[in-house]
């Protein structure tokens, strides 16, 4: 894979979507995630019971918006979902402290922006960018992204701790009414006449065995129980519990950045396939350290070494799996025919495995008990040592073809 290659027009687009869209996210799942702690006196349940209703949503969703994705303009939709987020904000604005007695409804409204944003995203980052300039894509949007992510948490937690969440959430619009306008030079690629097909695509992974596609949702759903799902809220919680402010949590959270962005620099140059086992014996040996220091003892010095092998050797190890989805979601008859189901299937998995996550940490919110989390964090291990073990066999695999 030529990793010189340069990124096409449409790439940069995408790479300039997906940085304001980190940006919002920071918001609407890290600082709102530390709000809804902080209302509830450090209680997990209502984050738990919010993050999975919103996960059933977007599920449903996804399934609901498939057929039209597929005959029509994604694009479209993917503006609609902008906006369904920007009333999300909104409602922040408007609700204040009172917002958790309506944590189901603001689910519900965020599930549907993540069904109608993420969804079309994926398919649009897959028909947009090439598998040649894939691995640099992947590199440089990190890099991109998390140089936003440096700043931001810094000026979101600053200025939420000097003013409020409702005043951060009006210039939070700001961005999303950018991103709006962004999304105005994405164009749509793939429009089919036919009709989604699920039963069709589970044919054609049985038809097309030589391609692990069985292995990659395995992956998803790992994900979406961990690097997809409640192990970034989780820590930055853990953050949030041993420093107490806003500030401190975004000054922290643009450490992390700085540290993800030096390693997705390295990653996007040096980055190859056939030396990509080593990398990720690394990503394991470094994961299980970290968990190891943890299970000592959980104070800020293991909380804070254990972010930094998130936002290095995880990232890296999640970095290689996205390569891996969207290289596949090219080949044939996923690459056109069949691009929709592939991932309406990547979402299904991916988000019963964030609904797992989040029960897990429900049930460990039950029991107002922080050593408990020792226990969700060996799940979360576990769940990461299988996916580098899969991610292994993928490429091995590939290689020798």
């Amino acid at each position: 894979m030529n990793n010189q290659e340069k990124l096409s027009l449409g790439s940069k687009i995408i790479i300039i979507d997906r940085a304001i869209g980190n940006i919002l996210d920071l918001f609407s799942n890290t600082f709102l995630s530390a709000y809804f702690y902080k209302l509830t006196q450090d209680n997990m349940i209502y984050i738990s019971v919010y993050y999975i209703i919103v996960w059933i949503i977007a599920t449903i969703g996804a399934l609901l918006v498939g057929n039209y994705i597929k005959r029509k303009n994604k694009v479209v939709l993917y503006r609609y979902g902008i906006l369904i987020n920007s009333l999300f904000i909104i409602l922040i604005i408007c609700l204040k402290e009172e917002i958790l007695n309506y944590v189901w409804l603001m689910a519900i409204i965020y599930g549907m922006s993540v069904a109608t944003t993420g969804f079309p995203f994926n398919m649009m980052e897959s028909e947009l960018v090439s598998e040649k300039e894939r691995t640099k894509y992947i590199g440089y949007r990190h890099v991109v992204g998390k140089s936003a992510q440096v700043i931001a948490p810094i000026f979101l937690g600053a200025y939420i701790t000097i003013t409020s969440y409702q005043i951060a959430a009006i210039l939070v619009l700001v961005f999303s009414i950018i991103r709006l306008i962004n999304s105005c030079f994405m164009r749509n690629v793939n429009i089919v006449k036919e009709k989604m097909d699920l039963k069709k695509f589970i044919r054609a992974v049985k038809n097309k065995k030589q391609y692990p596609i069985k292995d990659i949702f395995i992956i998803e759903f790992l994900k979406g129980v961990t690097v997809n799902g409640v192990l970034e809220k989780i820590i930055a919680l853990l953050i949030i519990y041993e420093v107490q402010t806003e500030l401190n949590l975004g000054i922290w959270s643009s450490i992390f950045s700085i540290c993800m962005i030096f390693a997705m620099m390295i990653f996007a140059k040096k980055y190859n396939k056939y030396k990509s086992k080593n990398l990720l014996t690394i990503c394991s040996f470094s994961i299980i350290t970290s968990f190891f220091l943890l299970l000592m003892s959980i104070n800020l010095t293991t909380i804070i070494i254990y972010n930094i092998v998130y936002y290095v050797f995880i990232k890296i190890m999640y970095s290689i799996t996205e390569i891996n989805l969207f290289d596949y979601s090219n080949r044939q008859p996923f690459g056109k025919e069949l691009n929709v189901e592939y991932f309406i299937f990547r979402e299904i998995f991916l988000n019963i495995g964030r609904m797992l996550g989040y029960a897990i940490l429900l049930i460990i919110g039950f029991t107002h008990n922080l050593e408990y989390l020792k226990i969700f964090f060996l799940c979360m291990t576990i769940a990461l040592i299988i996916i580098i073990r899969i991610s292994k066999k993928i490429n091995t695999k590939e290689i020798k073809q």
